[in-house]
């Protein structure tokens, strides 16, 4: 249930960006599939995180109106996951994977890693000879869409972060089969 519900959220994220975020006429915006991802790294273990963020990354790159190289922002959201369930579990961050952290602890987390997101994106664009990479532009748009990426991560982080604590994988393994003497 709690793998069906963030599939669906994320899902819902990626379809979001794709269709309404980067179909805006601004050149800068709000990361959507960012804010999901982070939520689903602060519950899980690195390996799962790093797959969140390269399918939910992948999504972004085959989606129109995608005008980059394939795998560019698969690569850098599954490396972002990967650090920020990395972080979370070598600092005790919301304890053990699947205990909460606080909303504004994930608020936090997701503006600092959309900061990384778009200069570690736009560092991979000016290795590979994108033109359109400027210090002014990047500047531009790494501030304002981490702003807005922390500012409409309360109405994608937080929900995914409720789903999944709230739905905790051990809670549906209770069905117990028939006991006998040794014990199953």
């Amino acid at each position: 249930m709690r793998t069906a519900g963030t599939l669906l959220l994320v899902a819902v994220a990626v379809l979001a960006q794709a269709t309404i975020v980067n179909r805006l006429p601004f050149e800068w915006g709000p990361d959507l599939v960012l804010a999901a991802v982070v939520a689903v790294a602060l519950t899980t273990n690195p390996a799962a995180a790093a797959g969140c963020g390269f399918a939910a990354g992948l999504a972004m790159d085959v989606l129109p109106p995608a005008e980059h190289p394939m795998g560019r922002y698969a690569l850098v959201l599954c490396v972002a996951a990967y650090l920020v369930s990395l972080l979370r579990a070598n600092t005790g961050l919301g304890g053990a994977v699947g205990n909460a952290v606080s909303n504004w602890t994930a608020l936090g987390i997701t503006a600092v890693t959309a900061v990384g997101v778009g200069l570690s994106y736009a560092l991979i664009g000016f290795l590979m000879g994108d033109a359109n990479i400027t210090l002014a532009v990047v500047s531009v748009r790494v501030g304002v869409g981490a702003l807005l990426t922390a500012l409409f991560a309360t109405v994608v982080t937080l929900p995914i972060l409720w789903v999944r604590t709230s739905l905790a994988e051990s809670d549906f393994a209770t069905i117990q089969g028939p006991t006998s003497i040794r014990g199953w």
